[in-house]
């Protein structure tokens, strides 16, 4: 993802984290699956703000082109009907994680899973995301992205962050 397309992310979603909703999930023992805060971006929740249309317009070119090289080196008969956004927030504070876990979710079925890093390495310790089960988890830098099926073969996790903060989006295909 490019510099500038991030920049106005940072400023124009990420400049008010307050108003992000508690993400946190609990088993019902105390323990916590996940400590995070969200917000997502959604058509129709754009109103008259042209920032965040451009955002959305952005996100959904770079989403095709994602969708067109995993087309073209993994899955030939990959379709998606639609996508959508989400930025989670992970903070030292909160010690911010999300354990082993899988996006299908049967109401809304998700296809493909991208993951892109909204900030640098440099801002936060922990907060790596381990796909798979994999001994060696992948710290994010700002613009690399991952892309996976959502599916049950690919359980992830992120670490909880140890200090700073993590920014992420998040977009499903559906």
């Amino acid at each position: 993802m490019k510099e500038p397309l991030i920049k106005l992310i940072n400023e124009e979603i990420y400049s008010n984290v307050d108003a992000f909703e508690n993400g946190a999930v609990s088993n019902g023992e105390n323990q916590n699956i996940r400590s995070v805060k969200v917000n997502g971006l959604f058509e129709d929740d754009i109103g008259s703000s042209v920032s965040r249309r451009f955002i959305f317009n952005d996100l959904k070119k770079f989403t095709s082109s994602l969708e067109d090289s995993y087309r073209e080196s993994v899955c030939s008969f990959y379709h998606s009907r639609d996508n959508y956004f989400q930025f989670l927030y992970y903070d030292s504070k909160m010690r911010g994680h999300y354990d082993y876990h899988t996006d299908y979710v049967k109401k809304h079925p998700r296809i493909l899973t991208i993951i892109v890093g909204l900030n640098s390495v440099d801002e936060y310790e922990g907060g790596e995301l381990f796909v798979q089960n994999h001994m060696k988890g992948v710290k994010l830098d700002k613009g690399d992205a991952i892309m996976f099926p959502s599916n049950f073969m690919y359980p992830h996790k992120v670490a909880p962050v140890t200090e700073g903060e993590r920014k992420v989006l998040i977009i499903w295909t559906q």
